[in-house]
């Protein structure tokens, strides 16, 4: 058994532990109620986006828009959406399974980090990085993105790149956080969201001006870019709120260990003034005698 004065050392270290992750959780509480707030209010302007482009693209079925067309030149790309900073349980752990996956399925594939742990993920893994982009701003914005969307626009439409998927994690709740991977590239079937147009589900016509093909033309990298500010949205949101509660769990467990110290310190201290009386009544015993 550790002596009185060891155990003593450790409780002071585990609430000073404990100290430390607590002031950490309420950071994260206030980042994650603001990203939580962030993803959730851009939802339904990215669902009617979503019914819009869905709209226009089924009036003029027959335009080949190069961000709409299959080829088979060029090789798959994945953009992988991680964190900078850890402590976040095992939000960024449950990414690179899903990356080791697609890595399975796309033997040539490259991969473009973003966040310093998907770099070091690829560093480690010998990943061929096309690009990098790391210590983004936790209050992001659609300016930040588009040197990440134009590189990725360029090197489709020049037929560099084959199909570009994204992987991030999609926010749920305060407690989940899920991976998920979409197709980035080329925007085939839109993904169906909450119907934000009601007049969507009513058989119409209409007139459009300028033609669908201009709106098209701006419609569709508008979208890519909202896509992708979407999704790192969710994932911001499901950062923050993954490293809450990491931290909540490491403050309950310090003071469940500072509990379970306290209670072998009074143990030890008990040992050692048992022992001193011990010690005590032996010698007077044999100083009687």
């Amino acid at each position: 058994m550790p002596s009185a004065r060891q155990v003593k050392q450790r409780i002071t270290t585990a609430q000073n532990i404990a100290k430390i992750t607590k002031a950490m959780e309420m950071v994260s509480a206030s980042k994650m109620k603001r990203a939580q707030q962030a993803a959730l209010a851009a939802r339904p302007y990215a669902h009617a986006l979503e019914d819009s482009l869905r709209l226009v693209a089924t009036q003029n079925p027959e335009y080949n828009h190069p961000l709409l067309s299959k080829h088979d030149e060029g090789r798959d790309v994945l953009i992988i959406i991680a964190t900078d900073r850890g402590l976040c349980g095992s939000l960024n752990q449950n990414l690179f399974k899903i990356t080791n996956h697609w890595l399975v399925q796309h033997k040539d594939g490259q991969v473009v980090v973003v966040g310093k742990k998907a770099l070091a993920f690829a560093k480690y893994m010998g990943l061929d990085v096309l690009a990098t982009f790391v210590s983004m701003p936790d209050r992001i914005t659609a300016g930040d993105l588009v040197p990440l969307s134009a590189l990725i626009v360029d090197r489709f439409t020049r037929r560099e790149l084959r199909a570009v998927d994204l992987l991030f994690a999609d926010f749920i709740n305060t407690l989940s956080q899920q991976p998920k991977t979409i197709a980035l590239l080329p925007i085939g079937n839109l993904p169906t969201g909450p119907k934000t147009l009601s007049k969507l589900d009513q058989p119409s016509e209409f007139l459009f001006e300028p033609s669908p093909q201009d709106i098209l033309d701006e419609l569709l990298p508008y979208y890519l870019e909202n896509t992708i500010f979407q999704t790192f949205l969710e994932a911001k949101a499901s950062e923050h709120s993954a490293r809450m509660v990491a931290m909540k769990n490491a403050s309950e467990n310090a003071k469940d260990l500072v509990r379970d110290l306290r209670l072998l310190y009074n143990k030890s201290r008990q040992e050692s003034i048992t022992n001193e009386l011990l010690d005590i009544t032996t010698a007077t015993l044999s100083l009687e005698a």
